[in-house]
């Protein structure tokens, strides 16, 4: 019969694994904005408030935030790397505070 191990966890132990982020501090939101006549629609990583990508329909931006928030594809990286975000538009928080 094999020996089962016992392991005693304390309070404050970090799971294994030294990850950053968690799974529900990564989430990716869509938010409609207004570039001179036209609409689109940027996706938003958050915490980090990047827009990541940029859609004619609202139906793609959808979709992509349904699969990203659903499989978690970058949360071992800590996020989507910077080279492959949006280069002139970094920081969603301009449109937060101008759009209000």
């Amino acid at each position: 019969m094999p020996k089962k191990q016992k392991v005693r966890f304390h309070k404050g132990d970090k799971k294994p694994g030294g990850a950053n982020l968690k799974e529900k501090d990564l989430y990716y939101t869509k938010k409609m904005v207004k570039k001179g006549r036209k609409i689109v629609w940027h996706t938003i990583e958050h915490p980090s408030k990047r827009i990541i990508s940029e859609y004619f329909f609202e139906e793609d931006a959808s979709k992509w935030v349904k699969f990203q928030n659903k499989h978690k594809v970058w949360l071992v990286n800590g996020g989507i790397p910077d080279f492959l975000c949006l280069k002139g538009e970094l920081k969603a928080w301009l449109y937060y505070h101008t759009t209000v």
